[in-house]
């Protein structure tokens, strides 16, 4: 996406239809509506911050792990495979059926 006109809204609903186009996602007119407010909101906010002046900042590759508390990595029995099949829109041969390429329309 480029970067919005000075005073024009960061986003426009033909731009957040077409992005829930492109995840599949069929969405009434009112929730459009509220989606690009939203995401014009976040839009306009990730602007401000493109403004700040972080000259001398170091950049910030990673968060400091050693403090976050991590769960202990154990083995469980993992979902059945009926069940993980069932809520799929489509299956093939035993597994998840998805298209090859995203077809735009």
């Amino acid at each position: 996406m480029t970067r919005a006109p000075e005073g024009s809204a960061p986003i426009a609903e033909d731009e957040v239809r077409s992005l829930a186009r492109l995840a599949n996602l069929d969405l009434p007119d009112a929730e459009i509506r509220r989606l690009t407010g939203d995401l014009g909101r976040i839009l306009a906010y990730v602007q401000q911050l493109e403004e700040l002046d972080v000259t001398g900042i170091e950049p910030t590759a990673h968060v400091e792990l050693g403090r976050a508390p991590l769960r202990a990595d154990e083995p469980h029995e993992s979902l059945p495979h009926e069940v993980a099949l069932r809520e799929a829109p489509r299956t093939s041969m035993d597994g998840f059926a998805v298209p090859g390429f995203v077809e735009e329309d």
